[in-house]
């Protein structure tokens, strides 16, 4: 009777604190709501603390640490990248098929130079979830930075080929063509990155286009 109470009040113990712990993360959505990113980042480890295996916990936490990145600071932001990536890392550990983790561990390990790796985890985003057009692009990104463009243009074309609204995609497409000196279709998909309100490349459309 004895063991049993004590099962019984353990389990009491554990409901309550994952309810905590997800109060904790509720308080967290709305400190990122405030831009308040450091309490944030302190309520996710406060839930953490509670309940280890709370995959959102880490998913968000990571999140505050980009959103903390100003580029200004290069060594505080290197810190934040790195945390990020730890904390997505943590969210794949805990959920192997979370594409999201992936994708955004990918962005963080691109933005810091390591482009291979970056390729790898939206290479296993993409084999998780096929319809991603953003992890279409990012390969795109990467394979231009390492210099096949063939390949580039061929991840920018599938990005646009799922979305056809996505104006970056068309944009970077123009940029490949411009590359292999294809004018004609540089300016084309510039023109249609313009039109869908996408305007990265809005200056080098009007240099190269109306000559």
């Amino acid at each position: 009777m004895k063991y049993t109470c004590t099962i019984f009040l353990l389990g009491i113990f554990l409901c309550s604190n994952a309810q905590s712990a997800t109060e904790l993360l509720d308080s967290a959505l709305v400190k990122k709501e405030q831009l308040k990113f450091q309490e944030g980042i302190k309520l996710c480890k406060e839930a953490i603390l509670l309940d280890s295996t709370l995959t959102d916990a880490y998913f968000y936490k990571a999140g505050f640490h980009v959103a903390l990145i100003n580029k200004q600071n290069a060594k505080e932001d290197y810190k934040n990248y790195k945390a990020a990536i730890a904390n997505y890392t943590k969210v794949i550990e805990l959920q192997p098929t979370h594409a999201q983790a992936f994708f955004y561990r990918g962005g963080a390990h691109d933005a810091i130079g390591f482009i291979d790796n970056a390729m790898i985890d939206y290479t296993k985003a993409l084999e998780i979830e096929e319809n991603q057009p953003e992890v279409y692009n990012s390969l795109g990104v990467c394979y231009a930075k390492k210099g096949n463009i063939d390949a580039a243009m061929n991840y920018f074309k599938k990005a646009v080929f799922y979305d056809e609204s996505y104006g970056k995609a068309y944009s970077n497409l123009g940029n490949v063509y411009d590359m292999q000196r294809d004018l004609k279709n540089a300016c084309k998909n510039w023109k249609k990155a313009l039109k869908l309100g996408y305007s990265g490349n809005k200056r080098r459309y009007e240099a190269k286009c109306f000559q």
